[in-house]
Order: C-alpha cells, then sequence, then structure tokens
C-alpha cells in the first residue's frame, strides 16, 4: 500500500482568528504516527513529544509545509516540559532551521492527560521562543480506541491567547492509502536476427538431397573461394536483386529454386535451432551483465565506507550544520504584549549581546522619568523580560557595555491599547471592618456599663441591707436592756 500525493492540503479557520491555517495531510499524518508511537511508549499515558512547524506566512493565511522533531530528555517527567538542555536544543533548532531557509510558522506538542489546551508552561514557551503574532501552537491528543484530536492556537486582538479550550477542535484521521498497481515484468528486448540467405543455409543443410549440379554455384555464393575470373560478385547481387540474369547467373537461381521445391521441409528445420542458441546467448550476457553489476555496487559501498571522514561531513543534514555567525548589528530587540504584561526580547546569540561587560534596560513608561533596570549575567542569557506597563506607549532602549568601554544602545517601542487596571481590593472593606469594630467595642463597653450599675445597684442594696441589720441588733440590743432596768 501506498499513501496519497503530499499536495493534498486542508485549511482550517474561525471566526476568532484572524488568518486561515493550512497544512499539508503529509505532515499532520507523520505527526499523528510520532504522537501515536510516544503514546503507547509507557503504561497509564506515555511520553509527550513535540516540535517546531515549518512553512510559510502571507497576509491572512498560514501554510504548513513541514515539520522538525525535538528531542526532548524528558527530565522533569513524561508530559512535554522542557529543561534547560531542552530549551537549547531548541534555540538550536530554530536558528538551524532559519540558516537552512525554512520559516517556523510554530510549534506543536501532545497532551496525552489533559484536553487540547494551553497550560502555564505552554504558554511561557509560546510566549518565549514563537513571539510573532502569526506564529500558532498545535496541541493534539491521542486517544486508545478514538481517533486523535487536534487544535490550533493564536494570538487573537492584543496579543490575548485563548488557552483554556481551542475555537474549533478537529479530528486528526490517517491518511487513506491506496494499492500499488502490480509490477510488470520487463523481458528483455529482443535483438532482430542477423539477417542470413536462405539459399546457403538451405544447401548447407540439405547437401545430401540437393543435386550435384548446383552444389558448386551455392558454394562459390555463400564462400566466394575460387571464383570465376569473369565475374566473383555477380551471383550474390542477381539473388537478392533478381535482375534480367546473365547466363551463368540464371543457372545459379535456377537451381536454388529446384533445390527449396524439392525439400522446404529440410529449410524449415534448419531454421529453429537459430532463435534458441540466440535467447541462450541472450540469457548469458545478461547473467554477465548482473554479476558486473553486483561487482561494481560492491565496490562502490566499500569505497564510500573507507572515505565515509571525506564525504560524510559534506552530506550532512542542513539542521546538524553548526549555527551561522549572527551579524553584530542586530540584536533582535523587540516587545510582545500580553495583557498588559509587556515581554522585551532580544537575541541572546547576537555578538553585541554575548560579549557585553554589562546590561540595562531603560522604559520610557508615559509620564517622565524613565526606570532604569539593570540586567546580570542570567537575565541577558534569557533574552526576555517582563514588565508590567501603565499606558499605551512604552518606549525600550537596551544598552550593552561592550568590552572596550563603549556602550551600544537598541531602542525599539511599543504602541497599543491601554492596560487594564490592575485588579484592587474593595476600599469599602476596612471601613466596614472599622465599624464592625467599633459595633463591637461599642457593645462590650455598654455590657461594662451595665455591669457596672448592676455592681453599685449590688453594693447600695448591700449597704442598705448592713445597716438594716445593724438597726436590728441595736433594737434588739435595746429591748433585752430594757428588762435589767427595770
Amino acid at each position: 500500500m501506498a499513501a496519497q500525493p503530499d499536495r493534498v492540503t486542508v485549511t482550517w479557520s474561525t471566526l476568532e482568528c484572524p488568518f486561515s491555517i493550512e497544512w499539508s495531510t503529509r505532515v499532520l499524518d507523520d505527526i499523528r504516527l510520532a504522537v501515536t508511537d510516544a503514546f503507547f511508549s509507557l503504561p497509564r499515558g506515555g511520553a509527550e513529544i513535540g516540535g517546531i512547524l515549518l512553512g510559510a506566512w502571507q497576509e491572512g493565511r498560514l501554510t504548513i509545509s513541514d515539520y522538525a522533531a525535538l528531542d526532548c530528555e524528558h527530565a522533569l517527567g513524561p508530559s512535554f516540559t522542557l529543561s534547560l538542555s531542552d530549551e537549547t536544543r531548541l534555540q538550536e533548532l530554530i536558528r538551524a532551521a532559519g540558516a537552512a531557509g525554512a520559516r517556523v510558522v510554530g510549534w506543536y506538542h501532545s497532551h496525552t492527560r489533559t484536553g487540547v489546551l494551553l497550560s502555564d508552561t505552554d504558554l511561557t514557551i509560546h510566549n518565549r521562543f514563537f513571539p510573532e503574532p502569526w506564529q500558532v501552537a498545535l496541541v493534539v491528543k491521542p486517544h486508545t480506541f478514538e481517533p486523535m484530536r487536534g487544535g490550533f492556537f493564536f494570538r487573537g486582538p492584543g496579543g490575548i491567547i485563548h488557552s483554556s479550550a481551542s475555537y474549533r477542535e478537529f479530528l486528526i484521521e490517517p491518511v487513506p492509502m491506496r494499492q500499488v498497481p502490480r509490477a510488470v515484468p520487463m523481458e528483455p528486448p529482443v535483438q532482430p536476427l542477423r539477417p542470413v540467405a536462405a539459399g546457403p543455409i538451405v544447401d548447407v543443410r540439405a547437401e545430401p538431397e540437393a543435386p550435384p549440379a548446383p552444389a558448386a554455384p551455392i558454394v562459390n555464393v555463400q564462400a566466394e573461394p575460387e571464383a570465376p575470373p569473369a565475374a566473383p560478385v555477380s551471383p550474390i547481387v542477381d539473388i537478392r536483386a533478381e535482375p534480367a540474369p546473365q547466363p551463368a547467373a540464371a543457372a545459379t537461381v535456377a537451381s536454388q529454386a529446384s533445390v527449396r521445391e524439392a525439400a522446404p521441409e529440410a529449410a524449415a528445420a534448419a531454421q529453429l535451432p537459430i532463435p534458441s542458441m540466440f535467447e541462450h546467448a541472450q540469457d548469458r550476457s545478461w547473467a554477465w551483465l548482473k554479476v558486473l553489476l553486483a561487482v561494481v555496487v560492491l565496490a562502490a559501498g566499500v569505497a564510500a565506507y573507507v572515505e565515509r571522514d571525506v564525504w560524510y561531513p559534506a552530506a550532512a543534514s542542513p539542521l546538524h550544520r553548526p549555527p551561522p555567525e549572527v551579524n553584530a548589528a542586530s540584536s533582535g530587540l523587540n516587545t510582545v504584549d500580553a495583557a498588559g504584561q509587556l515581554q522585551i526580547r532580544w537575541n541572546p546569540a547576537s555578538t553585541l549581546v554575548r560579549t557585553a561587560t554589562g546590561a540595562s534596560l531603560e522604559i520610557a513608561d508615559g509620564d517622565p522619568p524613565s526606570t532604569v533596570i539593570s540586567l546580570d549575567t542570567q537575565h541577558l542569557a534569557s533574552g526576555v523580560f517582563t514588565y508590567a506597563r501603565r499606558s499605551e506607549h512604552v518606549d525600550v532602549t537596551l544598552v550593552l557595555d561592550q568590552p572596550s568601554g563603549a556602550k551600544v544602545r537598541r531602542v525599539t517601542s511599543f504602541l497599543g491599547q491601554k492596560p487594564p487596571a490592575p485588579a484592587t481590593a474593595n476600599p469599602a472593606q476596612p471601613s466596614k471592618d472599622r465599624e464592625e469594630m467599633s459595633r463591637l467595642v461599642t457593645g462590650l463597653r455598654a455590657q461594662l456599663d451595665a455591669e457596672l450599675e448592676r455592681n453599685r445597684k449590688l453594693e447600695k442594696q448591700l449597704a442598705a441591707a448592713r445597716a438594716q441589720l445593724r438597726e436590728q441588733q441595736l433594737r434588739r440590743l435595746n429591748n433585752q436592756a430594757r428588762p435589767l432596768e427595770h
């Protein structure tokens, strides 16, 4: 079986996407096979893989014509989470594709444990390595018993990515197969037989039956020995062209015709062995050609293996060639906005950046003064810095300190919509808490005053009871003292 031609393409578009996406069925089928193989490589979900998408970009249309897989080491688990080595390989893969004349239009990866969406880790990879507004992300979801599903993610107006789900998922079906036509066995071409005069052959095979008179002329035509001095070549010319024969040639033709009429079966029997002999000779020649071809191929293979150190580096794939030297005047400074978070990017492989002894960012965001941010070696090598902008116009200046003491400045600007207001706490909440505390304190004070008032009342009642008890005791003593006085 053989697949359909690579020229078959499919177009994907939605109302939310500002451009249409067109891809080759061969590319998506190759990705499907690789994802399926990784899905069944491990139990319970398998391994997730990814790579970059190559193609072309025209206004309003993105074309995917090829891809390049990223060899993820899965140092952080079976999911497609990039380590530092994986990020370095991804940068080299992108640079090598650009050096080979290909255009990176996005990236792809598989999700085996979640749905068709972009996680926070996926968004970080997309914003860092694929910052162009037209670059897309393809997420595919394999399944054991159902067709594979996929979805594209893109930057909408303002650079916002709808990452919770794809606007339009689609099924990735296997490429239909067609039967290869059965090959017709090739036969060696039959070479035309060398024309041989019938007269001489008949005479040689049928010598016993031929009369003795015509035998001499026929032998003279075939071998031409001891020809008469008068006309040695005339018998042959007379036999083929059959003009008006001379008297000597006429006898020869008449004798030859009589021999043919007398022995037709002998002539037919004489002609049969010639084709079979030719076929055997032709088979022997083809066998020698096959042996010679096998010897030549074997010798070429041995020579190629011996000289592999000479030709192999020149024939290596362009993706494995070392990346070209970046222009010293190009730092690749640009900005990408994501919901008010301005990502300032530069090319860490640039000569200006690699040789810089120090760097800083001067950010003019709305009203002066400008904000100056110093960059250490790690920030400079990362190639990205995120800044929360406050206005719709931001000017960014990258200052690079060179070993010669000179300062190289690269400037870029961002102009867009005003960033959304930051979410602040409810200002009425503190006053409500204050009022609640005030009411609580007032209630406690009221309870305290009530307790104090009750204590005062109890003290008065106690004082009154003591006074009454004292009067009763005095009265009782007075009553006891009166009989004694009498």
